[in-house]
């Protein structure tokens, strides 16, 4: 897809006529995805749309006009995804646009946010409890259960980030692959 305007090798981070059919509708598949994990609908399709293309990385001029959203539609998404560290935000030498990129393997710290997400969901579903009279054994039972599988899973996330650095940085391929799956 063209964006429409003579683009210096400084300013495009992409060939511009990367995103064709396929990489739209994979972008709106992605964003679906995304989306069901609790990710806001825009930044799952800013986000997918810098996992498709080529290089990884695009000017926040670029996404908009791929994506068909406002140019302030555009920046609450990236400032949302530079802030959870899915995406760096980087200087384009001789240029005023911003480069925005996938970060190197995101995938653990996201795992890693869950974890701490977790941890406050347990603390406060204990907080919780304690506001809810005697009485109330549903409710209490109910929160509790929210409580333990929190600290349940909290260690497992944590063990997950840990073990694919070490398998990273092994070089060895994905369990999938090697199986032949």
């Amino acid at each position: 897809m063209s964006t429409g305007r003579a683009e210096s090798a400084n300013e495009t981070s992409t060939d511009p006529q990367w995103a064709a059919e396929g990489e739209a509708r994979a972008v709106e598949r992605l964003a679906s995805r995304f989306a069901e994990t609790g990710l806001p609908r825009m930044s799952a399709r800013v986000f997918a749309a810098l996992l498709v293309s080529p290089s990884g990385a695009l000017t926040a001029a670029e996404i908009g006009e791929f994506l068909s959203i406002s140019s302030g539609t555009v920046s609450t998404a990236l400032q949302s995804l530079v802030r959870i560290g899915l995406i760096s935000r980087e200087n384009q030498p001789g240029s005023r646009r911003d480069l925005y990129r996938v970060r190197e393997d995101p995938w653990p710290d996201v795992f890693a946010i869950r974890s701490l997400w977790l941890r406050e969901f347990a603390k406060g579903s204990m907080e919780d409890i304690e506001l809810l009279a005697e009485s109330n054994t549903g409710g209490r039972a109910r929160l509790m259960d929210m409580r333990d599988f929190g600290l349940f899973v909290m260690p497992k996330l944590e063990q997950i980030v840990a073990d694919w650095h070490e398998h990273r940085a092994s070089g060895a391929a994905p369990e999938s692959e090697a199986s032949g799956a």
